[in-house]
């Protein structure tokens, strides 16, 4: 690249389009390297999974927002990081950089279960379409009948189950002789481990009018293609597991010394690592010995301040701390229900899913995407989910 302050992005989620963004805007030249060329709105996968949204509702290639003659876009999957000549490597090349901003998020956490090639996941479009693919094939079949397991009651594990409710619902509505079991399994008691505990009820109330059976201190052992077996030795018939317990994160790449015993990149209060030209955010980060909540609220907000500390080593000015501001966490509990904390007010039921809908339509990148979305959304209202296997 020409330009001698050059900034490369590793990584396409909130926290490197919104980096982007930001340093696009600061002047300065920057490389974005993702193995896709599309940013996925990760928090409304589990709607297209169970067919509430399609595919290029949450889809947008970064071409469509990024029409700025600073910023390069490589496709490819990054190897290797060399800090000392400065360089990505993407496959066999490398790319120079000045500054590099790791953001690769977080992979599903496998936490050593047996045969976990038999389970579902739910971290990209292919993981989406498989699923509902599954679902739908499945219940349409000559048995007509399905048993799912959602393994992990946090709110990706909750979110799912309640939307998969509602679209096997539908289906039966069409075809009575469709039967189904669907249950949630989770490590402990607690549900929404993060949130207050009148939200934990609430969510817990929801399942339970679902007839959604909630097992408590289930510790998965074993996945088979028709089971899921337990440390305790319980057995539970499953014909589509689905394992949303946890995340790790995603760092192959990243030089050892440069990340904590638990395998986050360590950084400061400035969101800058051990080497002084290597910024790192959201999941992946510890900041001073902490990991921080993996939302992408947080995400959003660490980018503009590696942008603005970027911005400022490059004109010879000073850092900003970054200081972690949660506004707040909310959780959609199917059509028309959600839940969750606004500053310290716990809101629920209605309200709680149109403040939902609408912090997820502004966090949208680019007009004509939050259109699309908005005009999906609306359209869903009276609409039913589509139930076509792609």
């Amino acid at each position: 690249m020409s330009n001698q302050e050059s900034v490369v992005i590793i990584g396409g989620g909130f926290g490197g389009v919104y980096a982007a963004k930001h340093l696009l805007r600061a002047g300065l030249s920057v490389t974005l390297v993702s193995d896709r060329n599309y940013f996925t709105f990760m928090p409304l996968l589990h709607e297209v999974a169970t067919g509430n949204l399609v595919t290029h509702d949450i889809v947008f290639e970064y071409e469509s927002f990024f029409k700025h003659k600073n910023f390069h876009f490589v496709s490819g999957k990054v190897t290797a990081l060399n800090t000392t000549e400065r360089t990505v490597m993407v496959q066999d090349a490398a790319i120079p950089y000045t500054y590099v901003i790791l953001a690769t998020g977080a992979v599903t956490n496998h936490y050593d279960i047996s045969g976990i090639e038999h389970a579902f996941e739910l971290k990209s479009i292919a993981d989406a379409i498989a699923l509902k693919q599954a679902i739908i094939s499945r219940v349409q079949s000559l048995k007509h009948s399905v048993a799912i397991n959602v393994i992990g009651a946090g709110p990706t594990g909750i979110e799912l189950v309640l939307e998969i409710d509602q679209l096997l619902k539908q289906l039966q509505k069409n075809d009575a002789s469709i039967s189904f079991t669907l249950r949630l399994l989770n490590a402990s008691e607690t549900i929404l481990r993060p949130y207050p505990k009148k939200v934990q009820s609430y969510a817990a109330a929801v399942l339970n009018a679902c007839d959604i059976p909630l097992e408590g201190n289930v510790c998965v052992a074993e996945i088979t293609p028709t089971s899921v077996l337990t440390n305790a030795g319980k057995v539970y018939d499953s014909d589509i597991t689905i394992l949303a317990a946890g995340v790790v994160p995603n760092v192959s790449y990243v030089p050892a010394e440069l990340l904590d015993k638990d395998n986050h990149v360590a950084v400061n209060e400035y969101l800058q690592s051990r080497d002084q030209h290597v910024f790192a955010l959201g999941d992946i980060v510890a900041i001073n010995g902490k990991s921080v909540p993996k939302l992408a609220q947080i995400a959003t907000d660490q980018a503009n301040i590696v942008a603005q500390n970027i911005a400022a080593l490059v004109n010879g000015a000073s850092m900003n701390a970054y200081s972690m501001k949660l506004k707040g966490m909310l959780i959609s509990l199917g059509k028309g229900k959600a839940a969750g904390v606004i500053g310290s007010v716990v809101v629920t039921g209605f309200i709680a899913w149109f403040i939902w809908r609408t912090v997820y339509l502004f966090k949208t990148p680019g007009l004509v995407n939050k259109l699309r979305v908005a005009f999906s959304w609306t359209l869903n209202l009276w609409a039913k989910r589509n139930t076509a296997e792609q």
